[in-house]
């Protein structure tokens, strides 16, 4: 953070920005500096030049990538860029950021596996296992499912997009305190609904934040110990820790962001925010293989992939052929079905998709997001990884 900027300058100019990078999420080297690490299937020639093309993103304005692709025919893992701007450090293959809203199939799955324990019931009202001084101050909550907030049809007031960036100003003015669900529960309470339960579909990360809570009540201990038990540790994702609460895992790399007259490192506040709307920090590989996991369903019984996974589980979001299961969007792309949710933070970007057609699970990570210039470049980026991957 440039010493000529306080924190809430800089806050100031980046609040209202918020909302644009978690709408964007829905959707889907430097010269002598950046590192070039890659692995390609022994039985393929590699069919086009991804290193070339991470190399050239990182000599414009992107800091650094990394891009992970695995198929059958094909093995891609390659950075390039640096990871920190200070000390020059080359961008591992093995980075660690938080990973945003791409972090939601974590929470869906764990509640996924709840449901089959007997332990949670998602046509509950979450009235029923949710405090009455919590329930009282969110409306329509006794006819509201965790199903329809997993769905994102409880038609709830978004905590971060309908806020006028009143989160974020929270986060900045005490950046080293951990911030949890009922930290950023607070700033959707005594707020208007946006329509009745059942009545639409409209993303709010509210509905996740409660979903923790839920998780939370059912297991009598936060949920991040669940989710390493049941999830990070025996599916051998080594680099997955929950956010701001499991440091010990592992630190995440640099995330930058630029305002007219400053370059913000956002790590300060990323390293202390633990929610169960993006609860995750991981690198590349590991959330390529998390949401291959998911999509394939080997990993996990017949009716937790079925809750997730099955087409009656994916409801229109009414934003054209779009549709949304528990934590992933569906869409048609370039011909191909692609299963995807990525995620963005100030500083940091994940892409993370699947194509079922060819078996290809894809994750890119950025250390940049959240204006303009960088914005464009690693969309530009993402359009070209995916434009030959569906072609």
């Amino acid at each position: 953070m440039s010493a000529s900027s306080s924190p809430r300058d800089i806050n100031m100019k980046v609040n209202n920005l918020f909302s644009g990078m978690i709408i964007g999420s829905l959707a889907l080297a430097i010269t002598g500096c950046g590192s070039e690490h890659k692995t390609n299937n022994d039985l393929l020639s590699e069919p086009f030049d991804y290193q070339a093309l991470l190399n050239a993103a990182a000599d414009g304005e992107i800091p650094g990538v990394v891009l992970y692709i695995e198929s059958p025919q094909f093995y891609f893992y390659g950075a390039a860029g640096m990871a920190d701007l200070n000390d020059k450090t080359p961008m591992p293959i093995d980075a660690r950021i938080p990973n945003g809203s791409a972090g939601k199939k974590l929470t869906a799955l764990l509640a996924a596996m709840l449901v089959e324990q007997q332990k949670l019931d998602l046509d509950q009202s979450i009235s029923n296992y949710l405090p009455a001084e919590m329930t009282s101050r969110i409306d329509n909550a006794a006819s509201m499912t965790i199903r329809q907030m997993l769905q994102h049809s409880a038609g709830l007031f978004d905590y971060l997009n309908d806020s006028n960036g009143a989160f974020y100003d929270a986060v900045v003015a005490e950046p080293d305190s951990i911030k949890t669900d009922v930290f950023a529960l607070q700033f959707a309470l005594d707020q208007p609904a946006n329509f009745a339960p059942g009545q639409g579909w409209s993303y709010s990360n509210t509905g996740y934040i409660l979903t923790g809570l839920v998780l939370d009540k059912v297991l009598g201990t936060h949920h991040s110990q669940a989710m390493r038990k049941q999830i990070f540790e025996p599916l051998g994702l080594h680099s997955l820790s929950y956010g701001g609460l499991e440091k010990s895992y592992g630190s995440i790399v640099p995330g930058y962001f630029h305002t007219a007259d400053a370059v913000v490192n956002t790590r300060q506040y990323y390293q202390n925010i633990g929610v169960a709307d993006a609860p995750v920090v991981g690198n590349a590989e590991d959330m390529a293989l998390l949401l291959k996991f998911i999509v394939e369903g080997k990993q996990f019984s017949h009716s937790i992939h079925q809750l997730l996974m099955s087409d009656t589980s994916f409801i229109s979001t009414g934003l054209g052929s779009l549709l949304y299961s528990y934590g992933l969007f569906k869409e048609t792309i370039n011909g191909k079905q692609v299963i995807h949710h990525g995620g963005r933070e100030l500083g940091y970007a994940t892409y993370n998709f699947y194509i079922p057609d060819t078996k290809t699970t894809v994750a890119m990570l950025v250390n940049c997001n959240g204006y303009q210039a960088c914005d464009d470049a690693h969309n530009a980026l993402y359009q070209k990884v995916i434009s030959e991957l569906t072609q």
